[in-house]
């Protein structure tokens, strides 16, 4: 045991350790469907008067300009954004 210690100590020996890849627990289903044109909704935004469904590119569209931007935010409580499921989705298909 002390040998392998000193082995350890000087390097020569690495512990390999097994991780568990990180899980993303997602909120929006494939039902979750975009309020302007029913694609899969990756984004929603609940205020006090409902929520909005959002697909990437309309929920891009919205953020992506000032006025839009201000009216999503006014309305917001809480906003649910898994659009990095998209990028996820997509580096499985790289294996």
């Amino acid at each position: 045991m002390i040998e392998l210690i000193q082995l350890l100590n000087k390097g020569i020996i690495m512990l390999m350790t097994k991780t568990t890849p990180e899980v993303n627990e997602y909120l929006l289903t494939l039902n979750d469907r975009c309020d302007r044109c029913n694609a899969q909704a990756y984004v929603k935004a609940v205020g006090l008067d409902g929520e909005l469904l959002f697909c990437a590119h309309h929920y891009n569209k919205i953020v992506d300009n000032a006025v839009g931007y201000d009216k999503i935010m006014k309305f917001a409580i809480n906003i649910v954004d898994e659009r990095d499921k998209l990028i996820e989705n997509k580096l499985k298909g790289q294996d």
